[in-house]
């Protein structure tokens, strides 16, 4: 049964402390004691935390990179502690004054006195809120109550979620009101136990609860950017104290800055307004104040994008027994059917691996994870020999998975980390999963961005269309700028997913094929229809029945939409839609007039709907085709039936690409494009 919101006998807070119930009797020495063993058990608290603390953490930063506000609510010292976390963040990393927001029941004046009765309301939580306007999409809110069951809170918290809004919990007591409620996405519940003075929760529940807010929000700042290793780079020199630590960190991180005396580092300081890690591009890269904050709003304010050096580059490939190892990469890709991983060494030496379904739209996170880690581990298996001597160093793919893997780049591809959070939350699942080095380049980034680096194997044309039609489809622009070797979005067309209709795609032929079946079925029983199935029907009917059926056979009693809708496999109906689509592929390879009929519908749907608003002279980034790519690539795209079909339907609307690539493996276009490069790859959709 839940617990009365007003019923405070059953929290942990308000629990008798057995250990202090004669603390009033003892030695000020001892109460001193006392009280400092029991601060001690606070951090261990938190401990059973740090999971929802890290995915926090994960959900909020491309929120607050995206401009997106952090609001803290709370009362009393929970009020307190959020305003306090809220107001340093400013000072500490120069993140602007209005993106952390502390508010506490009462207003500003609850913050030196008590407001009695102001947090009993949870109208005036919501009438807070209300006040700052939220933004569903990008705003964040953390409801602060040790006790889980504040009105205040828990009226802002509901208020805050109907909006779209992230809402995190943080409690003293488990389970909570504030976790029953279903307004918060992550509960954080520390539970440090009874307080030295029973109820008293500004101790153990306060210190708990600071806890978990510091690592919130420095953690949040850290993932940002705002930090270079531990120093806090992203600070503005406001002050004597600040000023000097923003010299002290110049003169630590830079080579150009180390033998600078004072007035030359103010000088430098005073033309990058104060801010330290502006600065520190400045004199690395010798570059105006302009360029340097351009550069740095590039690479997401991530200062170790944008100076990376080549000794940078040497500490990050450790030597084997004192020898320089293999440069090596490492590729996934994604897909709603499949998961595919390429290994590759400068040597030449490639090992593919294939594993389950991976598809984060569909909101399985931990399969999809586990498909990746899957299909890594082995293409380390599937590399035939073992790897080339280096300077008399042999070295075999076991002896380089029983330590820490190293990769020079990493790059993760697959629908849905478009998301908010996915790229952190999967960053850290896979190189805690594949024990990898944290220090490893890692480029996180849709399935269709990996596409585009086959737009390195025609360096002289600067933009390409890459069109997919897998369970899915979609057609973005890409373009080559200068000399950057990563392609950039320009636009896109499609992508809505199947539920809302990806047309030309394996689940939209599946659907479309299927439903002709079960209309032809209902005309069946309903004697509106003598004739029987036709060929393609039947293969429809058999592939979703356990038994053949013939065209003689007696098809009244097929239940063919449980078999679609539920079946007994575990795959899901989306899956299994799409799977129906190599039949038709098939049969109109054979010469089905019905099968190609489906196809070419959804291909000329495709072109015409999504296809030709990129080839549309006002659409944004126009390239006259001619002197643009064309990259294919998807399960039903690479079909050579289907792809007949769809270069018929360009060739009947006079469109003509400067070159048409098909790409049957993306990870190994991927790892060609990771061992090409000289460098690291900047950093365009992903995260390092």
């Amino acid at each position: 049964m839940a617990q009365d919101v007003l019923d405070l006998s059953g929290l942990q807070t308000e629990a008798i402390n057995e250990r202090t119930t004669n603390i009033d009797r003892v030695s000020t020495l001892q109460m001193c004691t006392i009280i400092n063993n029991e601060d001690k058990t606070v951090a261990d608290s938190v401990t059973p935390c740090l999971e929802d603390i890290a995915r926090s953490i994960d959900l909020l930063v491309p929120r607050v990179r995206a401009g997106g506000r952090v609001i803290y609510v709370g009362a009393g010292t929970s009020g307190r502690l959020g305003v306090l976390d809220g107001s340093e963040i400013l000072p500490t990393f120069a993140a602007p004054p209005t993106q952390f927001v502390g508010l506490i029941a009462g207003g500003d004046a609850a913050i030196r006195m008590a407001q009695e009765g102001a947090e009993d309301s949870t109208v005036a939580g919501k009438d807070d809120l209300v006040a700052l306007g939220l933004n569903g999409e990008l705003d964040s809110v953390i409801g602060i109550a040790a006790s889980g069951r504040t009105p205040y809170v828990l009226g802002a918290l509901e208020y805050a979620k109907g909006l779209g809004c992230l809402t995190l919990g943080v409690a003293c007591v488990s389970p909570s009101e504030m976790g029953r409620s279903g307004n918060v996405d992550i509960m954080m519940a520390p539970l440090p136990g009874p307080e030295v003075v029973t109820g008293s929760t500004r101790l153990k529940a306060g210190t708990a609860t600071k806890l978990v807010l510091n690592m919130l929000s420095t953690g949040t700042m850290i993932r940002a950017g705002k930090t270079y290793g531990n120093m806090m780079v992203d600070l503005i020199a406001s002050n004597q104290k600040l000023k000097q630590r923003s010299r002290n960190i110049l003169r630590k991180v830079s080579r150009r800055c180390s033998s600078m005396v004072d007035y030359e580092l103010d000088d430098l300081l005073a033309r990058c307004d104060g801010r330290v890690k502006l600065a520190i591009v400045v004199a690395e890269k010798g570059l105006s104040v302009e360029e340097s904050r351009e550069q740095l709003e590039m690479a997401q304010g991530v200062l170790a994008r944008v100076i990376a050096t080549e000794d940078d580059v040497q500490v990050k490939k450790p030597l084997v027994n004192g020898f320089k190892r293999h440069r090596s990469v490492l590729c996934i890709d994604g897909g709603g059917s499949k998961c595919a991983a390429v290994v590759g060494y400068s040597g030449g030496k490639i090992g593919k691996g294939v594993a389950g379904p991976c598809n984060l739209t569909d909101g399985n996170f931990e399969a999809s994870v586990e498909a990746m880690v899957t299909a890594a581990r082995e293409a380390f298996k599937n590399i035939s020999k073992p790897i080339k001597a280096v300077d008399g160093i042999n070295s075999s793919i076991e002896s380089h998975l029983s330590d820490d893997a190293y990769f020079d780049s990493i790059w993760i591809a697959s629908a849905g980390m478009d998301r908010p959070g996915m790229r952190e939350r999967v960053q850290a699942a896979v190189t805690q999963s594949l024990n990898l080095d944290k220090l490893v380049h890692m480029q996180i980034t849709n399935d269709v961005d990996l596409l585009a680096a086959a737009m390195a194997r025609h360096p002289e044309i600067s933009s390409s269309l890459v069109v997919v039609a897998g369970t899915g489809s979609i057609a973005i622009r890409y373009a080559l700028n200068n000399n950057d070797i990563t392609p950039k979005r320009v636009a896109r067309a499609g992508g809505w997913g199947h539920l809302l209709g990806d047309e030309g795609a394996g689940y939209a032929i599946g659907r479309q094929a299927i439903r002709k079946t079960l209309f032809s079925l209902e005309e069946i029983n309903l004697c509106q229809r003598k004739a029987g199935l036709s060929p393609l029907e039947l293969k429809i009917l058999n592939f979703f029945s356990d038994t053949t059926l013939g065209r003689a056979d007696d098809v009244r009693n097929i239940d063919l939409l449980s078999n679609v809708l539920v079946a007994s496999d575990d795959k899901s109906a989306k899956s299994r839609i799409a799977g129906i689509t190599q039949t038709i592929l098939d049969s109109a390879g054979s010469g089905d007039a019905e099968a190609v009929e489906i196809i070419a519908q959804q291909v000329s749907d495709f072109v015409e709907n999504t296809l030709s608003r990129l080839l549309d002279h006002q659409s944004h980034g126009y390239i006259d085709p001619a002197q643009c790519g064309l990259i294919l690539s998807g399960g039903v795209m690479l079909h050579s039936v289907y792809q007949t079909i769809f270069q018929l339907a360009l060739a009947k609307r006079n469109i003509r690409f400067s070159y048409t690539e098909a790409v049957p493996s993306a990870a190994l276009v991927g790892v060609e494009y990771l061992l090409a490069s000289d460098a690291p790859l900047p950093l365009q959709n992903g995260t390092s």
